[in-house]
């Protein structure tokens, strides 16, 4: 830093910087930096922050010295620093409002795949203890589950309904001994979601 740009006054300054006078803004860089730096901070309350948004002001009075119609300096920068402030608070409301959205998606995704695999994990389990079923007993208990009537699948196993009843009754007490684990997990299942 030149100690001949110290005398000058801010508008001369900015008149250098238009004329791209690179020590001429590294004065007023060290003029404002601190002042603008603590203005910044006490609004955002955060250092880095506060730097990444001093640090942009100066880049954009560089950046656009050759339109430079400033009048004004001190006011000046301060108002594009609260400028800046407010810009600031608008991405990190649209941030966390953004990030708020990803996380009810995500945790949204977790209870479908919690859900898809519970459900695979219980329509193993049925399975396996349909398997476990003596066959006519089997057949029985699914063809009431296909929505035929004990009169009609009598009928066609030629068996008594009486047979029907008690094969459809077997079946319900060995599946549920096999899959009482799983009725905790589904009656939970069932209040949260219906």
């Amino acid at each position: 830093m030149s100690q001949l740009y110290i005398t000058y006054s801010d508008e001369n300054i900015l008149e250098l910087i238009g004329q791209d006078d690179e020590l001429a803004f590294e004065e007023l860089y060290e003029r404002y930096f601190k002042v603008l730096f603590n203005y910044v901070f006490s609004k955002v309350g955060d250092q880095f922050s506060a730097q990444e948004i001093v640090q942009e002001l100066f880049v954009n009075i560089w950046q656009q010295r050759q339109k430079n119609q400033i009048q004004a300096c001190r006011p000046f920068l301060f108002a594009v620093a609260k400028k800046s402030v407010i810009n600031f608070y608008r991405k990190e409301f649209t941030r966390k409002h953004h990030y708020n959205q990803w996380e009810i998606q995500a945790s949204a995704i977790s209870d479908l795949t919690d859900q898809t695999i519970l459900t695979a994990d219980l329509q193993n389990k049925y399975e396996r203890a349909l398997e476990m079923l003596p066959t006519k007993c089997r057949e029985v208990f699914i063809r009431s589950r296909q929505g035929l009537s004990n009169r009609e699948i009598a009928a066609e196993l030629i068996i008594s309904e009486k047979t029907v009843e008690q094969h459809i009754t077997k079946a319900l007490r060995i599946l549920r001994q096999h899959l009482k684990e799983h009725l905790t997990y589904l009656i939970i299942f069932f209040q949260l979601f219906l």
